[in-house]
């Protein structure tokens, strides 16, 4: 006795089951497990389509957010090369700077301005200070270039390992 509410490919296996003696109720429930295999279990057209167009759409939000990540990083390579231009310019100024203090400590040696050695070495000392504050404030500026660096490293890691794992 076929089933009349299932599919074609249905009714042939069962069909095909009782024509070698299986009992129909055994020939049934071989057919009702397959009918509900194909209908929870296994994929249809349908849904691999649904799939693609999921990979479709995280495919395009990872490509907008490899290209927002581009720009921040080219934002923040201007910011540090700005940085630096301004670092240079700061250094050129306290080279000149300094040029001009020896050329003064120059003028005043050979003019007898100083006169005791206590004046030269607080001169020494003064342009040993300078010195010192400007490495700490060189230090400080590197020191402030690789955190802002290794955070855009960061945060371009977790964006890109986020998209790896969406698609």
């Amino acid at each position: 006795m076929p089933l009349p509410a299932l599919p074609t490919t249905i009714n042939s296996l069962y069909d095909a089951l009782v024509s070698i003696n299986v009992p129909t109720d055994k020939a049934k429930a071989v057919v009702d497990a397959m009918e509900r295999d194909m209908t929870t279990l296994l994929a249809s057209k349908s849904d691999i389509a649904m799939l693609r167009q999921d990979l479709d759409g995280a495919r395009v939000a990872t490509k907008s957010d490899i290209a927002m990540l581009r720009q921040e990083a080219d934002a923040a390579r201007a910011a540090t090369k700005s940085d630096l231009a301004m670092l240079r310019k700061d250094l050129e100024g306290a080279r000149l700077e300094a040029k001009s203090d020896i050329a003064m400590l120059r003028q005043d040696l050979d003019g007898g301005r100083l006169e005791t050695k206590n004046d030269i070495a607080m001169l020494r000392q003064d342009l040993e200070t300078t010195r010192t504050l400007f490495s700490k404030d060189l230090e400080l500026l590197r020191s402030s270039m690789a955190i802002r660096l290794g955070s855009m490293l960061i945060v371009g890691l977790g964006i890109l390992f986020t998209a790896l794992k969406l698609t």
